[in-house]
């Protein structure tokens, strides 16, 4: 049965603490509801137009990057690095490396030599490595899929995931506890669709209840008064059309402007019904925080990127990113030119810049560490 809100001529109505939560959590649900389609929308459009305009502008910028370290790495073994430059630069190409290795993966031999050489580690060392196969462990976990290093270093992370996108989507779809942390007995589908037929029979049987109680309150034939006989009528017509129209809120909403002085119980027990509904709705506005999540967790948050604050797909915010991606691009192969006209002193600005970037990395992880956040 629907939970709907009643026509807002019964705006009367005595508004207990259950009733006035009641109707806060529908309009809540609603704009939930809202905020999902328009997300399922802004994302169908954002995967549409990185497809067709920053993916192939992306991966330009990630090979010109690609250049750019193997260039570095030329001239550092070309003119040599000074004691004091060789921890930064070694930190900051480990750093760099490491990062396209995530998009080219280990089977981009060139890259996958260079990170060796700067993280002074073997493929050996890279797949025995405890805290990646920990990370694994708890990616395998809550993804439901059996990670092999070996494959996970060879293909890179991203190549990995859109490999094994549909087995994640399906386990995610199939085990929602891992990402709400509900209890398992709870969110298992035959708890779940138990506890839905009881929900919609318990709405049934007080749907019922108050449309018995009114009906036989002001059935009109009892009156022999015409004006009242026809107030009746009107009263009975709305109380039937929000029966037949499974409409529990206004009919709940009938019983309340309806009672009398001496009706307490009928008071009372509206309350208890809103009650037991304000936990109802509280579960299903759960639900849809639950989904909506897990939609962006699965379109990525490249992707969520492109999202406004109502859902829907914003192109000032693409727009934004597609500049940003051009401005890098440029700079690059602008960065990439100078090191051909001017080797020396391009590569003695580089290594200013990887200390720059080095310290700027050391400073912000002492403060995350000082404040216990991330920068």
């Amino acid at each position: 049965m629907k939970l709907v809100k009643a026509p807002k001529d019964q705006e009367q109505v005595k508004r207990s603490k259950a009733y006035i939560k009641y109707e806060k959590l529908l309009a809540d649900i609603e704009k939930k509801k809202q905020f999902k389609l328009n997300l399922q929308e802004g994302l169908r459009k954002a995967y549409a137009k990185i497809e067709t305009e920053l993916a192939p502008m992306d991966h330009e910028l990630q090979l010109l990057l690609r250049d750019f370290l193997i260039r570095l790495d030329e001239l550092a073994t070309e003119f040599g690095v000074g004691k004091l430059n060789k921890e930064y630069l070694q930190s900051y190409m480990t750093n760099e490396l490491q990062q396209l290795l995530n998009t080219f993966g280990h089977q981009d031999t060139v890259l996958s030599a260079l990170f060796q050489k700067y993280a002074e580690v073997s493929m050996d060392d890279l797949e025995n490595d405890e805290d990646l196969i920990e990370a694994a462990k708890s990616m395998a976990t809550m993804l439901g899929v059996e990670i092999n290093i070996k494959e996970l270093l060879e293909k890179g992370q991203e190549e990995f995931i859109e490999a094994y996108k549909e087995k994640f989507i399906e386990h995610i779809n199939s085990n929602p506890k891992d990402f709400t942390d509900a209890e398992s007995a709870v969110n298992s589908p035959k708890a779940a669709n138990k506890r839905a037929v009881d929900e919609t029979d318990r709405i049934a049987n007080d749907a019922r209840s108050i449309y018995m109680r009114l009906i036989k309150k002001f059935h009109p034939d009892l009156e022999t008064d015409e004006e009242a006989r026809n107030h009746k009528t009107e009263i009975i017509k709305q109380v039937t059309r929000a029966y037949q129209e499974n409409d529990f809120l206004t009919l709940l909403k009938l019983q309340i402007t309806y009672i009398d002085d001496n009706e307490t119980d009928a008071a009372s027990v509206a309350d208890d019904m809103l009650k037991r509904y304000v936990k109802l709705l509280t579960k299903q506005l759960e639900e849809l925080n639950a989904s909506i999540h897990e939609t962006h967790f699965t379109s990525g948050t490249a992707i969520a990127d492109f999202i406004d604050k109502n859902g829907k797909f914003s192109p000032q915010k693409f727009a934004a990113s597609r500049r940003h991606i051009e401005k890098q691009v440029e700079i690059l192969k602008s960065t990439l030119a100078n090191s051909k006209k001017r080797p020396k002193g391009w590569f003695k600005d580089q290594l200013m810049m990887t200390k720059d970037v080095v310290m700027q990395n050391m400073m912000q992880d002492m403060f995350a560490d000082m404040f216990d956040t991330d920068f």
